[in-house]
């Protein structure tokens, strides 16, 4: 029988038919993809003791081969219309497992994905799409933003090392307000690339900060996700945010502790310089604000007006749970110039709506971390696979197709993830016929695209499995 090393006892037992990836959940802007990036170059220190067993080695090229499939199927139905130059849509996206997910609460045993598209002048959507809940562990460390008590109540997770990020809510808001999103990261590459990132953030954060139902939305959004946090935080190892940017290397060496990896302090400090304040993903380029991610610098920012919303949504408490300083009362006389402009507008009553070009403004719009009851977005009844939700796009025959290509790929994807799962039940070696019949049936998926890169990838993935 296959034996791997236990990831808490380090005791050498049978392949278990659960996760054993340590899993990182975490809100938005709290030092999420900070932490992910530091265990996964911790796991990079003992290779051979978190390596990916048989059936996690086959759902990953099975993974990259129908990602590439997907991606094609996408950009040909934007391409029937006509528009897919004016296509956004973030290689963070092209991945099946890529964008935002999370498990389905009324079914644990799937995944679903975020998928934004977006075209110059039409608008955008997102597309949910949902997955047998293994191919998370495409990932080394498995991650989510949503329902911290939903992970611990599922037997699937139970010997994976739980991590958290947390970060002062307050800061989480700031930075909230003055982030770009990938799709918004993909226009300006592809259309504003000779623009000033710090002058689009400046007037994006402007409009966010000076519309307080913009405001009210994403604190609701995170008053949400610490309302379930909280009462379970305790059966997370906790990294906070502040801690890892003024005293990285003994964090870092804290996480390593709690992986039981071996890790001294020059090894922590060759885990942190190359991600010591550089945008992190591939191909979201505006994911870290230059010269930002300062402890505190929301003071710079914020104004009372914000600290009241706080206040009315009970985020005394929440601080304080957290050991965090109560909200303060600022004092307007020492404001910054972009406090005062800041208030300035509130007071007046205004929202400032000099954001630019506004192609950009639309896909910019925080769609996912919000509360948005109170938007006018769009929506389409859920499919058996996927779902349209939080529509701006202006002609929903294209998203009707995206829609219809999604639901019948899934569906076609679905049946090969579970023909592994049910093929390779406990991670253990497989007989060739079933590599044979995975390149089989992704050849047929490549022949409907008239894709030879397609063929040369199914090729790559099946041909040398047994090589890698």
């Amino acid at each position: 029988m296959s034996v791997i090393r236990n990831p808490r006892t380090n005791r050498l037992g049978p392949i278990p038919s659960v996760a054993r990836n340590p899993l990182v959940i975490g809100a938005p802007r709290s030092g999420f993809s900070l932490l992910i990036n530091v265990i996964n170059s911790l796991l990079r220190l003992e290779p051979k003791r978190w390596a990916s067993d048989y059936r996690k080695r086959v759902l990953s090229r099975l993974v990259d081969v129908t990602s590439f499939y997907m991606t094609r199927k996408y950009r040909q139905t934007f391409a029937r219309f006509g528009i897919d130059r004016d296509l956004v849509f973030n290689g963070e996206f092209h991945l099946i497992v890529g964008g935002p997910k999370w498990l389905d609460t009324s079914d644990p045993n799937r995944a679903c994905f975020r998928k934004y598209f977006g075209v110059r002048g039409m608008g955008d959507f997102l597309l949910v799409t949902s997955h047998p809940r293994q191919i998370l562990e495409y990932h080394a460390v498995l991650h989510s933003h949503t329902s911290p008590a939903l992970w611990l109540r599922e037997p699937y997770y139970g010997a994976c090392p739980k991590f958290t990020s947390v970060r002062n809510p307050i800061g989480i808001i700031n930075s909230a307000c003055f982030s770009l999103n990938a799709m918004a990261s993909e226009y300006i590459q592809k259309f504003m690339p000779s623009e000033s990132e710090d002058f689009i953030r400046l007037r994006h954060g402007l409009y966010k900060l000076t519309d307080l139902e913009f405001v009210r939305g994403m604190v609701r959004f995170l008053k949400t996700y610490l309302d379930e946090f909280l009462p379970v935080r305790h059966r997370y190892f906790s990294m906070n945010w502040e801690d890892l940017i003024q005293r990285p290397l003994d964090t870092i060496q804290k996480i390593a502790a709690e992986l039981e990896i071996s890790c001294d302090a020059k090894a922590a400090e060759a885990i942190w310089k190359p991600m010591d304040h550089v945008n992190l993903p591939q191909f979201h380029k505006h994911n870290y604000r230059r010269g930002k991610g300062i402890v505190g610098d929301w003071k710079n920012s914020l104004v009372n007006e914000h600290m009241e919303l706080f206040r009315q949504y009970g985020f005394d408490e929440y601080v304080k749970e957290l050991g965090y300083p109560p909200i303060p009362i600022l004092d307007p006389g020492e404001y910054s110039p972009f406090q005062k402009l800041a208030a300035r507008y509130i007071q007046r009553g205004e929202i400032f709506r000099n954001t630019g070009d506004p192609v950009l403004f639309g896909f910019a719009f925080n769609k996912s971390n919000i509360d948005a009851r109170h938007f006018n977005f769009k929506s389409f009844p859920k499919r058996e696979w996927t779902h349209v939700e939080r529509s701006t796009f202006s002609n929903d025959n294209v998203v009707s197709a995206v829609s219809d290509v999604a639901e019948e790929g899934c569906k076609k994807l679905n049946t090969l993830y579970n023909t592994v799962l049910k093929t390779v039940p406990n991670g253990s070696a497989t007989e060739y016929p079933l590599l044979k019949f995975l390149r089989q049936e992704c050849l047929a998926l490549m022949a409907e695209i008239e894709d030879a890169e397609g063929i040369w990838l199914c090729d790559q993935a099946f041909n040398s499995f047994e090589n890698a």
